[in-house]
């Protein structure tokens, strides 16, 4: 038999910790060697206890679960990591598992999905559950049909290299910092926004900037 999988639950309500840990207990292939209350308390235990998984709630304080997970990822870069939250949210889920994050898991899970996700995290790396599945599959397909816009704009306005620049950052300085992001005059950026404003029939940078948000140019 392999050596259990040691794991630490992290999370500020008592009741749902605690409640946790008896069921995962049961599990003879898992073996719990620790609780924290809070991302602080858990950097803290980190050094003496080295745990194989962690359980991570998203919301604490001293410290949250993405903040916490940031240390750990640099700092123990071995210990696989899951998110444990009340909240359905699409863009949180793609975010975190973009940022390194090894599974996210809804904390109205059945005790078998719990189990399982630490099993298939420790021996693959990774755990997807259907929702997160789901959701990094909707943000490839809306960062497609970003793509299709920005292209097709770009194709029947035949836009610069330089035009396309100001198109990324208008709307997030004015034209002296712009000018200073692209290290050109302002001078230029205002021939490069007339020019704009001609291709895309914006009558002032406002339409210009929701043109750019509409067409992909900025997320």
């Amino acid at each position: 038999m392999n050596k259990p999988i040691k794991i630490i639950i992290t999370d500020d309500q008592n009741l749902f910790r605690e409640g946790l840990s008896m069921i995962l207990a049961k599990d003879p292939e898992i073996d719990i060697i620790g609780e924290a209350v809070n991302g602080r308390d858990l950097l803290d235990k980190l050094p003496t206890l080295q745990p194989d998984v962690i359980l991570l709630d998203y919301t604490m304080p001293e410290l949250d679960g993405f903040e916490t997970f940031q240390v750990i990822q640099q700092q123990y870069p071995l210990i696989k990591v899951l998110i444990l939250t009340m909240h359905y949210d699409e863009s949180l889920m793609v975010f975190l598992m973009e940022k390194g994050v090894h599974g996210y898991l809804l904390k109205d899970e059945e005790s078998e999905v719990v189990i399982s996700a630490i099993k298939t995290v420790h021996e693959d790396g990774q755990y997807y559950s259907d929702y997160v599945s789901k959701a990094i599959l909707s943000h490839l397909r809306a960062a497609k049909t970003t793509n299709n816009s920005r292209r097709q704009a770009q194709q029947t306005n035949n836009f610069s290299q330089r035009e396309i620049e100001v198109l990324e950052i208008i709307g997030q300085g004015n034209r002296r910092e712009i000018a200073e992001r692209l290290f050109i005059s302002i001078k230029t950026v205002d021939f490069h926004l007339k020019n704009l404003r001609e291709k895309t029939d914006c009558s002032n940078t406002a339409a210009l900037i929701k043109f750019a948000l509409k067409n992909g140019y900025q997320q």
